[in-house]
């Protein structure tokens, strides 16, 4: 299964095939402009991701899951995007023999590293919300098993690579048999996509559901002030703005990938091979929707403030320094991850510690 091979074929090869009609012209011209909206939107997107995990003193686990999705959107940005598009407007494979057991496969990679991430994310939400007591994932395994993803896609995408072939100015999969590409392509999507999504799904039920019964049962308190029940859910209701950012990017994930998913298998298992024009046209708007999911991770796990956004245009039109605010530029995009708790007053610090005992795993579950 190769995600970006096929499709937007020979765009600008006008030279050298009849005269187009105005459809596929118009279908050309708006995939070249979204490719190329996304390649810009996602590297400024994913950069603010980058300088904002970055500018954090102490970084957790889950700040550099988000640093690995960032990146993996980032290649996309940088490298897939670009090589593709490039390849296809030209109307042939020009980067040589040699790469092309090499660039669609690195597509692949990114792809393989952000679903794997993705479960990362929410098997260590699941350890720190619905198993609290149990010791919490390492930071230096974290690291390491992230190390593991990058190796472990690479493995992975290893037949791929070796069934590419350059015949003559095309770079296309050529399997020693029949069955292979087959196989491949169910495999992929069964353990890339399918097994992860439905693990994801039963996971973060049970997340959802432990944060509103801790939710409910704080509610049922009445030998405690209103202040004093609110300054105690801060730590609930921190860990469900939380997990509803890392099921939004899940939901995006399924969404933005399924439409590739199911073109390769259409083009295996259907009859999608049998229409190439059709099967072309549908890969490169399906290829374009996966592309997408660069722009839509920086949405979902940052946000911008509008109003200090605001501030610096007006100053920067108005030629107006910030040198009172040195810091004003790293507030525009803030980590929806990162919410920090305010402080409580004496005697609200002093009723949560009563009704909070730490080792009742049902009255407490750290953020």
């Amino acid at each position: 299964m190769n995600y970006t091979n096929d499709g937007l074929d020979n765009i600008a090869n006008s030279t050298t095939e009849q005269p187009r009609d105005n459809t596929v012209q118009t279908l050309q011209v708006i995939a070249v402009t979204l490719l190329i909206l996304i390649t810009f939107l996602g590297t400024i997107g994913n950069f603010l991701v980058f300088k904002a995990i970055f500018s954090l003193k102490k970084r957790k686990i889950n700040d550099y899951l988000i640093l690995n999705l960032a990146a993996t959107d980032a290649g996309t940005c940088l490298v897939s995007i670009p090589l593709d598009a490039g390849e296809k407007m030209i109307g042939e494979f020009p980067y040589g023999a040699a790469l092309c057991h090499v660039i669609y496969p690195l597509q692949s990679v990114l792809v393989y590293v952000s679903v794997m991430t993705l479960l990362f994310m929410c098997v260590d939400r699941y350890r720190l919300i619905v198993t609290p007591l149990k010791p919490r994932i390492h930071l230096r395994t974290g690291i390491i098993t992230i190390a593991v993803f990058w190796l472990s896609s690479c493995l992975i995408v290893l037949p791929l690579s070796l069934a590419l072939r350059l015949d003559g100015s095309q770079c296309g999969e050529l399997w020693p048999r029949s069955y292979s590409g087959k196989v491949f392509t169910l495999t992929i999507f069964t353990s890339l996509y399918a097994i992860p999504l439905l693990l994801m799904t039963v996971l973060y039920a049970f997340i959802v559901r432990a944060l509103y019964k801790d939710k409910n049962s704080l509610r049922q308190w009445t030998n405690v002030s209103i202040s004093s029940r609110r300054s105690a859910s801060l730590p609930t209701q921190r860990n469900l703005k939380i997990v509803h950012v890392f099921v939004a990017a899940v939901v995006a994930f399924a969404v933005c990938m399924l439409p590739t998913h199911v073109t390769w298998l259409w083009h295996d298992f259907g009859n999608g091979s049998k229409q190439p024009e059709l099967f072309s046209k549908v890969v490169t708007f399906s290829n374009i929707l996966m592309y997408a999911n660069s722009i839509v991770n920086p949405i979902i796990f940052g946000s911008i403030d509008l109003k200090i956004l605001a501030k610096i245009c007006r100053a920067l039109i108005c030629h107006q320094s910030h040198g009172k605010h040195p810091r004003v530029f790293e507030k525009v995009f803030v980590l929806r991850t990162t919410y920090p708790l305010p402080p409580m007053r004496s005697e609200q610090r002093s009723t949560f510690s009563l009704v909070f005992n730490p080792n009742d795993k049902s009255k407490t579950r750290p953020s």
